[in-house]
C-alpha cells in the first residue's frame, strides 16, 4: 500500500511540474490551446498566465506537511477538469494541441492523452481516498519512510529500472520524431516535383523578384465568402502575404509568436493568410491563431502562383500591390521580415502594420 501510496504521489508531482515549467512564458500558445478545447476566450487568457503558478502550487502543496490533502483534492479536482476536455474535444473528432500533462512541446491530443489524463486522475483519486494519514505528513515524509523501510539494494534497483524505462522513451521519441522528419522530406520533395523543380537543383529558392507585379488570384474565405486579390492589395496599404497550412507544426508556433509580435506593437499593415488544407482541419490544428477571413486555397494554386514551395513563406508587398523583398522562408527569417529587418524601407512601411488574417 506504501509503494502504490509514493509511486501514485511521485507521479502526480512530477507530471504537474513538468507540466507548469514548460507552460511558463508561453501565455499566448497556452490561451490558444484553450480556446481550442472550447474554453471562451475571455476565461482562457485570464486562465493561461495562471495556470503554470497553479499546477506547481498544487505539486508543491503534496509534498508539504498540511496542505498536502488539499493539494491531493486539487489535483483530482483538475486532472479530471481536464481529462473531461479532452475527451469532449476528441469525441467531436477535433485534435487540438497543448503541452498538457507533462509533454514539453505540444503536440495533437489523441486517445493515448485521454487514457494517460484518466489515469493521472486516478492517481490523484487514490492519494485522496487512501492516504489520510500518509497526507498528513506530506508525501516527502512518506517517501523518506519508505526508503529507510525498503533498503538501499531495493531503491537502486528501482532507479535502475526507471532509467531504463525512462531510456526506453526517449528512444521511441527519438525514432517518432526521424519518422517525422522523414515524412517532412519526403514531402517537400514531391512539392518541389509539383513546381517543376529538379530534386538535386543546387540554385536557391526564390518567389517573385521584387519589383514584379503580384500575381492576379481569386479565392474563398474559411468562412466561405468569395475574394478577389485585386480587393486586397495595391490600394496604398502595403500587405504581409503569409502562407501556412493546417499539417505544418512550424506554421502553428510562427503564427503565435507573429500575432503576439504585432499585438505588442499595434501593426498599421495588412496581414493577408493563405491556407491549405479543409476548413475543419484548420480550425482544429490552427485555432484562433487564423481568423475566418483567412484564404483558403483548394490544391496550393495560390502556392503555384507565387511560387512558393514551403511552408510557413511570406512575402512583402508595396503600397501599390508590387513585390517588395525577396519571400521569406520559415520563422526566423519571417520574424526578421515583420520587424523591419530586411526591406522595410525599400518596401515603404516604416513600421506599420494593419491585420487582416
Amino acid at each position: 500500500m506504501g509503494i502504490l501510496f509514493v509511486v501514485c504521489g511521485i507521479a502526480v508531482v512530477l507530471v504537474l511540474t513538468l507540466a507548469g515549467v514548460s507552460k511558463f512564458g508561453r501565455a499566448p500558445e497556452t490561451a490558444s490551446a484553450m480556446r481550442e478545447f472550447g474554453v471562451p476566450a475571455r476565461w482562457a487568457d485570464w486562465a493561461a498566465p495562471v495556470l503554470p503558478a497553479a499546477e506547481l502550487g498544487i505539486a508543491i502543496c503534496l509534498l508539504t506537511p498540511g496542505v498536502a490533502r488539499a493539494g491531493a483534492l486539487a489535483a483530482t479536482v483538475f486532472m479530471a477538469l481536464v481529462t473531461m476536455l479532452v475527451t469532449a474535444a476528441l469525441l467531436q473528432n477535433k485534435h487540438p494541441s497543448c503541452n498538457c500533462f507533462g509533454q514539453v512541446r505540444a503536440a495533437p491530443v489523441s486517445w493515448g492523452v485521454a487514457l494517460r489524463s484518466l489515469l493521472l486522475t486516478l492517481c490523484a483519486a487514490y492519494l485522496l481516498w487512501t492516504g489520510r494519514a500518509q497526507l498528513d505528513q506530506g508525501l516527502l515524509a512518506e517517501t523518506s519512510k519508505l526508503a529507510a523501510t525498503l533498503g538501499a539494494a531495493v531503491l537502486a534497483s528501482l532507479a535502475v529500472a526507471c532509467i531504463f524505462l525512462l531510456q526506453g522513451w526517449l528512444s521511441l521519441n527519438l525514432v517518432r520524431q526521424q519518422g517525422r522528419l522523414l515524412l517532412k522530406i519526403d514531402n517537400l520533395e514531391q512539392r518541389l516535383a509539383a513546381a517543376g523543380i529538379p530534386e538535386h537543383q543546387s540554385a536557391p529558392l526564390t518567389g517573385p523578384l521584387p519589383g514584379s507585379a503580384a500575381p492576379a488570384f481569386s479565392a474563398v474565405t474559411l468562412a466561405g465568402a468569395p475574394v478577389a486579390s485585386n480587393t486586397l492589395f495595391g490600394h496604398g496599404t502595403p500587405s504581409l502575404l503569409l502562407f501556412v497550412s493546417a499539417d505544418c507544426a512550424p506554421c502553428k508556433d510562427l503564427l503565435t509568436d507573429l500575432l503576439a509580435w504585432r499585438g505588442a506593437h499595434h501593426p498599421h499593415d495588412r496581414l493577408v493568410t493563405v491556407t491549405s488544407g479543409t476548413p475543419q482541419a484548420n480550425r482544429d490544428k490552427l485555432g484562433g491563431l487564423i481568423g475566418a477571413d483567412a484564404l483558403l486555397q483548394e490544391e496550393r494554386e495560390i502556392n503555384a502562383l507565387f511560387r512558393v514551395v514551403a511552408t510557413p513563406s511570406a512575402l512583402l508587398l508595396a503600397a501599390d500591390g508590387s513585390i517588395a523583398a525577396p519571400i521569406a522562408i520559415g520563422k526566423d527569417q519571417i520574424m526578421a521580415l515583420v520587424q523591419g529587418t530586411r526591406a522595410r524601407d525599400g518596401a515603404g512601411l516604416h513600421g506599420r502594420h494593419i491585420a487582416y488574417s
